[in-house]
């Protein structure tokens, strides 16, 4: 079963990475509307999970849900990039709220999963995609 959790984590890891270059031009090319439209389908692609279903929720209950520090991760970069588009809008006060919450993620998921597995992954996502440096 491990290596079934791996093999979806590294292809959601892979899904973002294909959609981090459009959901960058969208944020900085789009309206707000058509950014947050590819924010959720990535998220959805990439997790398997509605992004505004995930975001309703606290960071401790939504890190629970996955199996895998990678995952909230990839949550964690999903917010901040909806905050990045918010602040580029002038929308200062949810940008903010993101961050935050995108912060809350990262510190959940070392809390439940650990620092090293943590940097383990980082270093895996290094080793798959160098192209994203």
């Amino acid at each position: 079963m491990p290596v079934l959790r791996y093999v979806f984590t590294l292809n959601a890891v892979r899904e973002l990475g294909r959609m981090a270059p459009e959901i960058a031009r969208a944020r900085a090319e789009a309206s707000l509307d058509e950014c947050l439209q590819g924010i959720r389908e990535a998220c959805t692609l990439s997790l398997g999970m509605e992004f505004d279903t995930l975001v309703r929720f606290d960071a401790r209950s939504v890190v629970r849900l996955f199996a895998h520090a990678e995952q909230a991760r990839i949550l964690a970069r999903l917010v901040d990039e909806r905050a990045r588009a918010h602040a580029e809008r002038g929308e200062f006060r949810a940008a903010l709220e993101d961050t935050v919450y995108a912060g809350q993620l990262l510190a959940c998921s070392r809390q439940r999963f650990g620092v090293p597995k943590d940097a383990r992954a980082a270093e895996a996502l290094e080793r798959e995609l160098p192209a994203l440096r």
